[in-house]
């Protein structure tokens, strides 16, 4: 142990800037095989300190409650060593591939987790798969085998599933909406390809994480379902976003989840399939909105033509990702027609000119920028 921290400490005093790429690639796959191997040198220890009960001797009531004590684990990963530890003493292949740095210690964690359903029989052919494959794939792999060696029992675990699916929304204490559930995979499946679908290859400099561009693509979709008119009527009614702005006060609500933004109404009003209702302070209907309020189709096809992407400075988001925005605003009457209008993403832009509250000015050369509230010209 002493000479291991001896070599860590060495290289820690090791200057990087001075290293070419080329070496520092190969440093880090020897150091991610050296620790793969300590965990297998950590596994083994495990294993007996757990046989022994070393744990009786603290407050601890279990090797995994000692091991999230003293070796800053979660509770999931802690119970994952326990059960590598206590199996690997039967996968002995497992585990002289896994001390000659041959596979990870991921992969000695998916052979111990199929082996404990499947039996030792399943090793050696899923040490032949871990040789070449990922952790993923190596799952994946074991999962062929639980369906060759079992069919009746996953048939049994795919009606299990089928049970099991769930999907629900609620509302979150800052105002979003959160999603949570779980799909079979049939589901799953077409879900992730119609996103994926959706998604597209990103526009350079597209910073949104994965998760974002999931979020988005599932709005997306949800868009393009109301505005194509096919879902079913709910109560003879259509269903479709709708906007109720009170008269007097210039308040939103967005029927069927409470007050927004007076910006994001305004935003949802220049090109989207919410329809505007607005209404008194005793809930009258005032007035059911202009009938063009969004660009017909051959209003969009001239506005792709005169602006391929987003107008945003630098934004490189097609037309397609784009809304349009209305210079003159529509809620305060202004009209729709094509040399009043501009497209501006659904990701950064348009959101920016409305919540942000960023203006968006023509410059004399015919394109646009975007002026944040503060370098505005301030009322009175």
């Amino acid at each position: 142990m002493a000479l291991i921290s001896e070599g860590l400490a060495l290289i820690s005093t090791q200057d990087l800037s001075a290293v070419p790429p080329v070496v520092l690639g190969g440093d880090i796959k020897q150091i991610h095989g050296a620790i793969d191997r300590l965990q297998a040198q950590s596994a083994r220890r495990v294993e007996q300190f757990d046989r022994e009960r070393g744990y009786a001797a603290t407050p601890d009531g279990s090797t995994v409650s000692w091991l999230r004590n003293n070796c800053h684990l979660s509770g999931g990963t802690a119970d994952s060593h326990v059960r590598l530890a206590r199996q690997l003493p039967e996968l002995e292949e497992t585990q002289k591939a896994l001390d000659a740095g041959q596979i990870g210690i991921e992969h000695a964690h998916e052979i111990a987790r199929a082996t404990a359903d499947l039996g030792a029989q399943a090793e050696t052919e899923l040490l032949a798969v871990a040789g070449g494959k990922d952790p993923a794939e190596l799952r994946n792999a074991a999962r062929e085998i639980r369906h060759r060696v079992d069919a009746d029992g996953m048939a049994a675990t795919a009606m299990a599933q089928h049970r099991k699916r769930r999907l629900r929304l609620y509302d979150l204490p800052d105002g979003m909406v959160g999603v949570e559930g779980a799909l079979p995979p049939e589901g799953g499946a077409a879900l992730r390809i119609t996103l994926d679908s959706i998604i597209g290859v990103p526009p350079k400099g597209d910073d949104r994480t994965d998760q974002q561009r999931k979020a988005d693509a599932l709005t997306q979709l949800c868009r393009r379902q109301l505005d194509s008119g096919t879902l079913p009527s709910k109560g003879g009614r259509k269903p479709h976003l709708t906007v109720v702005m009170l008269a007097e006060t210039g308040a939103a609500r967005l029927e069927g989840y409470g007050p927004i933004c007076s910006e994001t109404a305004k935003r949802l009003m220049c090109d989207s399939s919410a329809s505007v209702l607005t209404v008194d302070r005793k809930g009258v209907a005032l007035d059911l909105g202009r009938a063009q309020r969004l660009a017909s189709p051959p209003q969009r096809r001239a506005s792709e033509v005169r602006y391929p992407t987003c107008v945003g400075p630098g934004c490189n988001w097609e037309f397609r990702f784009c809304e349009l925005h209305h210079l003159d605003e529509w809620s305060a009457g202004g009209s729709t027609k094509v040399d009043r209008m501009v497209p501006l993403c659904t990701v950064t832009h348009h959101p920016l000119v409305h919540e942000g509250r960023w203006k968006v000015v023509e410059k004399a050369d015919g394109t646009f920028d975007l002026v944040p509230p503060w370098q505005q010209p301030q009322p009175g």
